[in-house]
């Protein structure tokens, strides 16, 4: 079982994707033990980390970054979560290259995203999903639109919103705050008729 507390004791440089998001992508793509998946962008690692806990030991998380100290401190997060052998950190750029193929999920977490999902596409796997990561909803309208010239379906664009429950003898109501707007999620997949999708494509 993975210890959510350990999300206090690492260290963060690039703005994290919380777990309200990181279980909202898991559980719309349905990321599984044994499954192969690619985080771009990968900032701080805790959304690597999420995964590598959820792929397993047969399983497996390619995390990029275009930034060597951002790279390195992902590197030292998720030693500190004991997940090295499960991670192939890189330090590389998706708009130019995505290595690996066949691919259950690749997340995007950076500015101008849709500019990589040509790279995403071409390395998942037929029924593969691609998330974007977003702050605007700007944003989410070009992945989206850029995603379905390229051929992918549009599953879902969404936020998650967690408001805490204060739990007392005298009533119990929301809590006056919560943590609200953290990001807008993008679910797209590529069809499992993959000939489809790539004719679309071209």
């Amino acid at each position: 079982m993975f210890p959510v507390t350990l999300y206090k004791k690492l260290k963060r440089g690039p703005q994290v994707i919380l777990l309200k998001d990181a279980s909202t992508i898991s559980a719309y793509t349905g990321v599984a033990p044994g499954d192969r998946v690619l985080d771009a962008g990968a900032g701080s690692g805790f959304l690597t980390i999420y995964l590598a806990s959820l792929v397993g030991k047969e399983g497996k998380v390619y995390a990029y970054d275009i930034r060597e100290d951002f790279a390195e401190l992902v590197r030292k997060n998720v030693e500190k979560a004991g997940f090295a052998d499960r991670v192939e950190l890189k330090v590389g750029d998706v708009f130019e290259k995505i290595e690996e193929t066949e691919l259950d999920l690749v997340n995007l977490d950076m500015a101008c995203s849709e500019k990589a999902l040509p790279n995403a596409f071409a390395a998942l796997r037929a029924g593969g999903y691609c998330t974007g990561y977003h702050p605007n909803v700007e944003q989410v309208k070009t992945f989206v639109t850029v995603g379905l010239e390229l051929g992918f379906d549009h599953i879902i664009s969404l936020e998650t919103i967690e408001r805490e429950l204060l739990v007392r003898p005298h009533g119990c109501r929301p809590a006056t705050t919560g943590l609200t707007h953290t990001g807008y999620i993008t679910i797209l997949r590529k069809p499992k008729e993959a000939a489809k999708a790539e004719g679309k494509g071209q």
